[in-house]
């Protein structure tokens, strides 16, 4: 049932502007004045939270991580050889020959030099990757954000940042981020009622929007 119930609220999301829109031509054909609008309703939505809990974010990241695997194997392998050289060199001491230390020493340069190759490439590729994925994500979150704020009638939503360990939002870091947001004239709500915030309603539209379509058998309103 509750399966059905996001499905139906997708559903009207999707449709719900284009009923609108139709609705709004035919007023305005008939000559009919256009209602005023009773006040602005505004909402919130927790951008953290939304990102958090969408799967393509999810899948985002898990690919992100899989890039990263066997460069980090790769790089092991090389800090432990040199860990073992300078441990060597260490229980050595000056019984080391001199000759045997210069060859050492010009491995861990070599080794430092391959180490700061490799993470000059993995910070390009995951720097273009990251990019392309965060315009990939904020387009799609902004368009939900647009279908379900017209959805429920609010004409203003704004993004904010907070923990969802309710833990951690009276801990110093989080007050203090909010101080420094305020003192440098940033607003920062303090409190909302649950019924203006449309995080996780943003976040169900959004991983329902990534199922395939399945077509709707009726139900026989038993939960």
């Amino acid at each position: 049932m509750k399966k059905m119930i996001l499905f139906a609220t997708g559903f009207a999301v999707l449709a719900m502007g284009a009923v609108g829109s139709s609705y709004l031509s035919a007023q305005q054909g008939g000559g009919a004045k256009t209602p005023q609008m009773q006040g602005t309703k505004v909402a919130v939505v927790n951008i953290g939270y939304v990102f958090s809990k969408y799967k393509r974010a999810q899948q985002f990241k898990l690919e992100l991580e899989q890039t990263l695997a066997q460069p980090k194997k790769d790089a092991k392998v090389l800090i432990d050889q040199m860990d073992a050289w300078q441990k060597y060199i260490r229980e050595k001491g000056p019984s080391l020959p001199k000759s045997e230390r210069e060859s050492i020493e010009e491995k861990l340069v070599q080794h430092k030099r391959k180490l700061e190759i490799m993470d000059h490439d993995i910070r390009k590729l995951l720097g273009r990757k990251s990019e392309q994925n965060l315009e990939t994500l904020w387009k799609e979150v902004n368009v939900c954000i647009t279908r379900v704020s017209e959805a429920y009638g609010f004409q203003i939503v704004f993004g904010y940042g907070d923990p969802f360990e309710k833990g951690l939002m009276d801990q110093f870091p989080n007050i203090n981020r909010k101080m420094q947001a305020m003192d440098q004239g940033s607003t920062v709500p303090l409190y909302v009622h649950g019924s203006v915030d449309l995080s996780k309603t943003v976040a169900d539209t959004l991983n329902l929007w990534l199922e395939p379509q399945k077509s709707v058998q009726p139900t026989s309103g038993s939960k």
